[in-house]
């Protein structure tokens, strides 16, 4: 038994014991994790299982749902050849080749609605039927790709000639930004005979040497431009998507270009590599700010300025941006306002690493109260100071960076310190509470500070527990009625 078929064995034998219900669930949940752009090997085997187990199942009750599962499968696999061109970030500026996720279900509901309604559906309802296989599913989903391409650059051409259509289109597909996404589905969906092959033969992950030495990408992507040199973009985003560092691409586009001067490549056939470059420094940008607003997750803010700043270094050290005031504007404007971002966090900094230092006190039931945000706050706030300290090159915020890491590192220090030293000489009662500020403590130390200082901290930590310990305890007689009164008496 082949290692697919032994996966797919045990996938099914789990799912058997699931009722037909938690599989449905199952399958949303996977649904919604590949809308979000989530990827796994196993996703697409999982579904593929629940889906011939779905079909299997025959109660009318569950029929709208096995239709709305065995529709969301083909629609996935209608657009399988974008998956590498998919973007869940709104761009400040279209990139060509990039394409907003949210416009596939646009692109769907338009064209089963309107475009190919009869195809679409002809397409659907052969997919719920247990006879046909999933071989043929991709045959079927195939021939309705192609069958879709010339329906979409008929339309496509038809909104260069009328205005009317024009503003039809815009809005189905939500206005010109969707047209710019559509008219890249379509230019993706016609170089599909030869740009799958092509990514096929690409390494999954591309190291630098791949772009800065390696002469088999170049040779490819020279190849490409000379018979393809509208889809230069494209080739540009499917690369970036498997490049360990993405402005390894600028270093690639000089090579192309024979120049490393900025204004030569901008006026080159390769340009579009660059703009690619620049896209990406955007959308970390735009993430970055998502996350600093909408992601709970202390560690998400800092990882995205990281990764920013990674390339936006890299980019830098390869071409001299000012010598193109186009790309100079862009990388700058993104500069400005992750720089704004980093700002913001910095100056609440050391509010929340106050905050997150209080002892927590307990409810009515004992249980303690431990403010969770303001700690996780510190934490983004830490890493953050950390993150830009040795970034002034790419974060404007040498002033303010410079103060908050003072103050920080004076609050951390004493803080810390003191609540360790007081630790020992703290009754029973208090111990929890304590400890979890001292625990607190040591951890945003450790962010901040590194390891070693955290070692020692756990050492001196041990110490004072071992300390308390051997407080002598207050007799329990002394809190007696009896003593009570004698003490009153005197």
């Amino acid at each position: 038994m082949t290692n697919p078929e032994l996966v797919s064995n045990k996938i099914r034998s789990y799912l058997q014991d699931l009722s037909p219900k938690a599989v449905e669930g199952l399958v949303r949940s996977l649904e919604r994790a590949r809308a979000e752009g989530a990827t796994d090997p196993h996703y697409e085997l999982i579904l593929t299982v629940s889906a011939q187990m779905l079909r299997q199942v025959q109660p009318d009750d569950l029929g709208n749902r096995i239709w709305r599962v065995r529709q969301s499968q083909v629609q996935r696999k209608f657009f399988q050849p974008l998956e590498e061109f998919l973007i869940t970030e709104f761009l400040p500026t279209k990139q060509e080749g990039r394409i907003h996720r949210d416009m596939l279900d646009r692109v769907w509901t338009w064209l089963g609605r309107d475009l190919l309604p009869s195809d679409v559906k002809k397409v659907l309802d052969l997919a719920l039927r247990p006879k046909v296989s999933d071989d043929k599913l991709d045959m079927l989903v195939a021939n309705l790709r192609k069958t879709a391409l010339d329906a979409m650059s008929d339309a496509l051409h038809q909104i260069e000639r009328s205005d009317k259509e024009r503003r039809r289109l815009s809005i189905e597909v939500g206005g010109e930004r969707g047209i710019a996404d559509l008219k890249d589905i379509n230019k993706i969906f016609g170089a599909e005979d030869w740009l799958m092959p092509l990514l096929q033969v690409v390494p999954e992950t591309l190291n630098d040497k791949k772009f800065r030495a390696d002469t088999s990408i170049l040779r490819i992507v020279q190849r490409c431009s000379e018979r393809f040199p509208d889809h230069v973009p494209v080739v540009a985003v499917a690369l970036m998507e498997r490049a360990d560092s993405p402005s390894d691409l600028a270093c690639l586009a000089g090579r192309l270009a024979n120049s490393n001067d900025a204004k030569v490549i901008s006026a080159s056939r390769f340009a579009p590599f660059v703009d690619v470059v620049l896209s990406e420094a955007e959308r970390l940008n735009v993430l970055a700010q998502d996350h600093r607003k909408y992601n709970p997750d202390p560690v998400a803010f800092s990882m995205a300025l990281s990764d920013y700043h990674t390339l936006v270094k890299g980019l830098e050290q390869d071409l001299e941006l000012s010598h193109s005031s186009t790309w100079h504007k862009r990388l700058s404007e993104t500069k400005r306002e992750i720089s704004a971002a980093v700002t913001g966090e910095l100056q609440n900094a050391m509010g929340a690493v106050r905050r997150s230092l209080q002892v927590p006190k307990a409810d009515s039931e004992g249980v303690l109260q431990i403010d969770n945000a303001s700690i996780d706050e510190a934490v983004r706030a830490l890493r953050t100071a950390v993150m830009v300290k040795n970034a002034s090159e790419t974060f404007a915020v040498n002033d303010i960076g410079k103060r908050t890491r003072q103050v920080i590192e004076q609050t951390l220090e004493i803080v810390t310190r003191s609540l360790i030293s007081d630790l020992g000489n703290q009754p029973d009662q208090s111990l929890k509470a304590h400890l979890s500020a001292v625990d607190t403590a040591i951890m945003l130390s450790e962010i901040y500070f590194g390891g070693d200082y955290a070692a020692q901290l756990r050492r001196s930590r041990q110490t004072a527990i071992e300390k308390q310990r051997t407080l002598p305890k207050k007799q329990e007689h002394s809190l007696t009625p009896a003593a009570l009164h004698a003490s009153a008496g005197e």
